[in-house]
C-alpha cells in the first residue's frame, strides 16, 4: 500500500523561536482521537526545502509537526546540547502539547539531541512521562561509531580535502577530552540501553561516513532482545541524511508501513 497522494492539507506555521517552528495541520482526517505531534529533529544545516520533503509525507496523516533545528555546538559542547534538550522538553510538557501522543523523526545530529532528551527524562522529575507519550520512533542516519570514524566523517562532510586531516585531528582531540567524552557516553548509553519501548524504525546505509552500520545493526538487535519492535531499512550505497532523495519509493513505502503498524488513530481517515 502506498502513501496517500493527495495534495498537502492546509496548515498554519508558527515560529516559536529562532530554531523551533510549529506546523499546525488543519485537516479533518483525524476524528475522535488526540491529534499526534510529530517531533522532527533535522540534521545540522538542513535546508527548509529539504525538510519540506519529509513534512509532505506526514501531511495526509493529520499530524501537527514541531520542527526543532539543532546546531553543531550541541554535539561538540554537550552542556549546550543538554540545555537545549531541557528547553524542548519543557515546551513539550506545556500546553498545547502536554497530552499529545508523540512520534519522533530524528536525523543525524538530531538523534544526538534526542539522546540528550532521553538523559533528561531519566534525571528530571518533571519530564518523567516523556517516554510514555512516545508511540513511534524513526531514526535516519544516526551518528554512531568510533571517535576516529566520526571525526573522519565530520571532516569529509564539512571541509575541503586539504583541510580534512587538520580538522579530523582537532575533532578527535576534542571528542576524547574527558568531559566531552563522558557526556557523549552518557547520552549514547541512554539511547542504546535505556530506550523508549515504542516501536522503532532505523534508516541507514553501509557507506555512511558518519554511521557504523555494524553498530547500528547490533543496536537494533539489542533493542529487539528487550522486546521492542525495532526494524531497520538499509542500503549498500546511499547518502547521509539523504536516503529519501536517493531511494524515494523504498523510503516512503517503508515509512508508510511503519506508521500503519502504530495503530488506527495514526492513519489518515478515508475522505
Amino acid at each position: 500500500m502506498s502513501l496517500p497522494q493527495s495534495a498537502p492539507p492546509a496548515f498554519t506555521m508558527n515560529r516559536l523561536s529562532n530554531t523551533i517552528t510549529l506546523y499546525r495541520n488543519s485537516s479533518k482526517y483525524l476524528t475522535g482521537c488526540r491529534r499526534p505531534l510529530l517531533l522532527m529533529l533535522p540534521w545540522f544545516g538542513a535546508k527548509p526545502h529539504a525538510i519540506e520533503r519529509y513534512r509532505q509525507i506526514y501531511y495526509p496523516y493529520g499530524y501537527d509537526i514541531l520542527v526543532v533545528d539543532c546546531s553543531i555546538k550541541h554535539f561538540f559542547w554537550p552542556q549546550s546540547g543538554m540545555s537545549y534538550a531541557l528547553q524542548v522538553m519543557e515546551l513539550l510538557q506545556g500546553e498545547p502539547f502536554a497530552s499529545c501522543p508523540l512520534v519522533i523523526h530524528a536525523f543525524s545530529l538530531g538523534g544526538f539531541l534526542f539522546a540528550e532528551m532521553m538523559v533528561a527524562s531519566r534525571n528530571v522529575p518533571s519530564s518523567s512521562n516523556f517516554k510514555s507519550r512516545i508511540v513511534g520512533q524513526i531514526f535516519d542516519s544516526l551518528v554512531l561509531g568510533s571517535v576516529d570514524q566520526v571525526a573522519k566523517g565530520v571532516s569529509q562532510m564539512t571541509a575541503p580535502p586539504f583541510l580534512q586531516p587538520i580538522l579530523k585531528r582537532f575533532v578527535v582531540f576534542w571528542l576524547l577530552s574527558s568531559y566531552i567524552n563522558r557526556q557523549h557516553q552518557a547520552a549514547i548509553n541512554a539511547f542504546k540501553y535505556h530506550p523508549c519501548p515504542a516501536p522503532i524504525l532505523v534508516f541507514y546505509s553501509k557507506n555512511d561516513p558518519l554511521s557504523d552500520h555494524m553498530e547500528v545493526g547490533a543496536m537494533l538487535h539489542g533493542w529487539q532482545k528487550k522486546g521492542i519492535r525495532a526494524f531497520g531499512k538499509s542500503w549498500d550505497i546511499s547518502r547521509h541524511a539523504g536516503h529519501l532523495r536517493q531511494h524515494p519509493q523504498e523510503y516512503q513505502s517503508t515509512l508508510q508501513n511503519f506508521l500503519s503498524s502504530l495503530g488506527p488513530y495514526h492513519l489518515p481517515s478515508k475522505l
